[in-house]
């Protein structure tokens, strides 16, 4: 994209595989840190948003020093840019589609929660909580006849 028809000429590059090899392993480091590989995120289109920004600025700022300190391993003439632009579209749509998709492409295992007490209440609430919507909990069972239909 940036160079308009020299593609062939983009392979000539010194070091050119060190230097995305350094991209990517300093944005993957990012989005660890960033926590972008917890499930949960994937519910909340806006947090994840927001923290895909803030991890490609940390990003960012960590290879303008590495650049700084190893200038070999710059990329310049508005390359990066560029990428981090497409990094952050591709990143946020890759997400957003696999959100989607694990909704619609996944059976939930269905969970039938024998109890009624503090623990089949924290019970639900990890499995509502954890973000991985594998599982359905389809009700509670109790010996008490008392306590059907009551919700906990």
């Amino acid at each position: 994209m940036r160079f308009r028809g020299g593609g062939s000429s983009i392979f000539l590059f010194d070091h050119l595989v060190l230097k995305v090899m350094v991209v990517v392993l300093v944005i993957q480091i990012g989005y660890y840190y960033f926590d972008l590989y917890d499930l949960k995120i994937f519910r909340e289109v806006k947090k994840l948003g927001i923290l895909l920004l803030e991890s490609l600025g940390a990003s960012s700022l960590f290879l303008a020093v590495i650049y700084y300190c190893l200038p070999v391993l710059a990329i310049g003439r508005g390359i990066f840019a560029i990428s981090l632009f497409l990094i952050l579209l591709f990143t946020f749509l890759w997400r957003f589609l696999y959100a989607l998709m694990s909704k619609a492409l996944v059976n939930k295992e269905r969970i039938l929660i024998v109890g009624t007490g503090e623990l089949a209440k924290k019970i639900r609430s990890e499995i509502l909580e954890n973000g991985n919507d594998d599982f359905e909990i389809v009700g509670f069972i109790d010996e008490s006849r008392d306590k059907i239909g009551n919700r906990v």
